[in-house]
């Protein structure tokens, strides 16, 4: 099985990353957190590509957008700078992204999205994938949709089987699932809910053909998880503090303003607080910390 980290948007740039390949060295890809496909990239993105940023993993560039033009120049770029694939996002949920026509909401018209594929495959130099949700607000778009990626030779196409309209609530559309392995014969990888070793177990005992597994809200609530499906002991707190500390280091390195870099471990203990005994009262306590120094008292206290 492959495993994935899903790209999260502010949470796992190359800071991140570096830190899970030195603690946790159980993931086989990283991708960014999604790039706009525009004209140049922005300083703050060529820095989150920089080979010598990423020199223990393996990186996918993420693209957001919805004109074939733009995305090939961006492939373009990415090409200059080594890069052999990159993954098209088309599953960002969020209404900002959507009331654009991008992520998710590029999904509304199927003829479109055919369209701009065609342009793409038939021009990048670069191996395309794409993550993709299953429709805006039907699962029955899912016909239309899975006729259109159908008709492509991609990398890969990472299914998050809910609707743009579920966000990230209830249960996973696992039947519409089900159809995609049945339709596409591009290597599939499944993305959604896993956050446990026993969620692992459900998924693939009902997709037993599958052979590569994504991962977002789970790694950052348990870095360790991917460890714990290969059958190794939970982590514990040394290696989680030692996880967390280079992420504060890389962070001070990085950002100018303590606050800038409290607020970046902010989101981060959103996740993370989960592996630890008393969350809410933890993850109040960092959410109200307005100093670095402060935030660094609190730290001890949840690892003491």
């Amino acid at each position: 099985m492959l495993f994935y980290l899903a790209p999260m948007e502010g949470i796992t740039g190359y800071i991140v990353r570096n830190a899970y390949a030195h603690y946790f060295p159980y993931i086989d890809k990283y991708f960014t957190p999604f790039i706009p496909a525009a004209k140049k990239m922005s300083k703050k993105i060529k820095r989150d590509l920089a080979a010598e940023n990423n020199e223990q993993i393996r990186l996918v560039p993420q693209l957001i957008g919805n004109r074939a033009d733009e995305f090939l120049m961006m492939i373009r770029q990415l090409e200059d700078l080594g890069f052999t694939s990159v993954n098209l996002n088309f599953g960002c949920p969020s209404g900002t992204v959507v009331s654009k026509r991008k992520g998710a909401g590029f999904l509304a018209d199927p003829k479109e999205l055919e369209m701009l594929l065609e342009e793409v495959l038939e021009k990048s130099p670069l191996a395309v994938s794409v993550k993709t949700r299953v429709g805006i607000k039907d699962p029955d778009e899912w016909e239309a949709l899975c006729g259109v990626y159908v008709k492509f030779p991609l990398e890969e196409l990472i299914i998050h089987p809910r609707l743009q309209n579920d966000y990230y609530s209830g249960t996973p559309r696992m039947e519409t699932f089900a159809r995609a392995l049945e339709q596409i014969h591009v290597p599939l990888c499944y993305n959604g809910d896993i956050c446990s070793v026993e969620d692992y177990k459900k998924v693939t005992a009902a997709f037993p053909a599958i052979d590569r597994i994504m991962i977002g809200r789970g790694l950052l609530e348990n870095p360790g998880l991917v460890g714990e499906i290969k059958g190794n002991p939970p982590a514990d707190k040394a290696r989680l503090r030692a996880f967390h500390d280079e992420i504060l280091e890389g962070c001070l390195d990085t950002f100018r303003a303590e606050k800038d870099v409290v607020f970046h471990l902010k989101e981060i203990w959103f996740y993370l607080t989960k592996s630890f005994p008393d969350r809410e009262k933890y993850l109040k306590l960092i959410r109200k910390c307005q100093s670095l120094q402060e935030y660094k008292l609190i730290v001890q206290q949840i690892f003491s």
